[in-house]
């Protein structure tokens, strides 16, 4: 009996044991399960954020501004940003630029029109060589040449104090203000005479006006000066009728 009660006993004991084995191993199955399940877990998070990240990145490539607004501190965005403001930098530089250019092509325009409206050309006046300067589109050349003429003749004639040849070409107004005022127009023992230029003849009404421009050796900081003239047509002759010298 005792042995039987014994074997009996052990029996249950084995049951217990086979029980508690058959729970541990239920439960070591239970936990390889769970960690299986925690990895799969993790790995899809990292697939979810590998995605994210990508979709992220495209977006910063993209567009710029938006990431610059949402993500500033970012190295990547800091990047973009920054190549984005060299390059409006440089579309400003070419947009003045550009501006800068049409300004300068219409001031070449102007100068130009302003050369072709002011010729210089050497020509040939009573026997010397002047400039002339083509400051308006004055009269034809026939009667330009002519008065041209004439005023180089009276300046000739002050500095040789010849103030009668002056007044056989001014009309009777200005040769009584020559022999009036001889002193204020001769300009004797002055030096030699160098005509810098002359303009062409403008008309004005019935009057002609020609400006000269000189220099004589004498003094030098008072000796390049201009003379004035207006004259009239009398007839087929042309008159002076006033000459003045200016600085």
């Amino acid at each position: 009996m005792k042995i039987f009660r014994y074997i009996e006993k052990t029996v249950i004991i084995n049951e217990d044991v086979l029980n508690m084995n058959k729970k541990n191993i239920a439960k070591k199955a239970a936990g390889k399960k769970d960690k299986r399940n925690f990895k799969s877990f993790i790995s899809g998070i990292a697939a979810v954020v590998f995605f994210l990240m990508f979709l992220l990145t495209g977006s910063i490539v993209a567009f710029t501004s938006l990431a610059s607004t949402y993500l500033p501190e970012v190295p990547v965005v800091k990047q973009l940003k920054d190549v984005q403001n060299e390059y409006n930098a440089i579309k400003r530089q070419n947009e003045e630029m550009a501006k800068l250019n049409e300004i300068l092509k219409k001031e070449n325009e102007e100068i130009k029109k302003e050369n072709e409206e002011l010729k210089i050309r050497i020509k040939e006046i009573g026997g010397v060589s002047i400039p002339e300067y083509r400051t308006s589109e004055g009269i034809n050349d026939e009667y330009n040449q002519k008065i041209q003429e004439i005023v180089i003749k009276f300046i000739r004639a002050m500095y040789r104090g010849d103030i009668e040849t002056a007044r056989k070409i001014s009309t009777e107004e200005f040769k009584q203000e020559l022999a009036q005022n001889a002193k204020h127009y001769l300009m004797i023992n002055k030096g030699d005479i160098l005509f810098t230029c002359i303009t062409n003849v403008a008309k004005n009404g019935n009057l002609y006006g020609v400006f000269v421009r000189l220099n004589d050796t004498v003094d030098r900081e008072l000796g390049d000066y201009r003379w004035s003239f207006e004259l009239v047509k009398h007839g087929d002759e042309f008159l002076i009728s006033f000459a003045g010298k200016d600085a």
